[in-house]
């Protein structure tokens, strides 16, 4: 018991060093992951706050041209690629200590995979939005200006999302790669796939042919 207290310390002390954590924000993967998970928190913060109705008279009517498939679809996508974001990004942190490259192949193969399918999840989620505000009655007494910019707002974010994850899913295709070269012993320069540098020849060896 006292040793996983020990270790569970150390990995507190480790992730609270300044030093650590730095290096671990300065990542290109690790901050397109931050930026996409903060992303996600606004887009179901802004639909939850301003994009079902507060009036008593449409209790819960969601203001996309009152399409309640229009909110509950962003919230629910948003909120479970909030939670996966977080999940990744402990991931990341621990990634040194995952030592296997075929637990690492599959981490990254399902990163790969959920980024991909997320990215058209919200292709059909900024579709399905914007089709349904361009739709919506303008006039409609519970659209402020205030709900009006948080609906459009959300939009914004939603084709932002695409690009993010889509991209994300790329460099996880890449990373999936390295990880199988790596696997099979591939260096780059060495001459082609799994090609290993030539023998030494020995030219007092009877075997041995010249050039020319």
């Amino acid at each position: 018991y006292k040793s996983y207290l020990r270790q569970g310390m150390d990995y507190a002390r480790s992730f609270a060093h300044t030093d650590t954590v730095m290096d671990f924000l300065r990542q290109p993967k690790v901050l397109l992951k931050l930026i996409t998970t903060f992303i996600m928190m606004l887009i179901f913060s802004c639909v939850l706050d301003q994009g079902y109705a507060k009036d008593i008279r449409y209790q819960d009517l969601c203001l996309y041209n009152r399409k309640q498939g229009a909110c509950n679809f962003t919230v629910g996508i948003s909120i479970i690629a909030f939670f996966v974001g977080i999940f990744y990004l402990v991931l990341i942190y621990f990634w040194d200590r995952i030592q296997n490259p075929v637990t690492r192949k599959y981490i990254v193969f399902v990163d790969f995979v959920y980024c991909g399918f997320w990215a058209f999840l919200f292709f059909i989620d900024f579709c399905y939005i914007t089709d349904a505000w361009r739709k919506t009655d303008k006039n409609f007494e519970l659209i402020t200006s205030h709900v009006k910019s948080n609906l459009q707002f959300t939009i914004i974010c939603s084709f932002a999302s695409i690009v993010l994850l889509a991209f994300q899913s790329f460099i996880a295709f890449k990373e999936m790669n390295d990880i199988q070269n790596e696997a099979s012993g591939f260096e780059s320069g060495s001459g082609g796939f799994g090609s290993q540098p030539f023998p030494a020849h020995n030219e007092n060896d009877n075997n041995y042919q010249g050039p020319y």
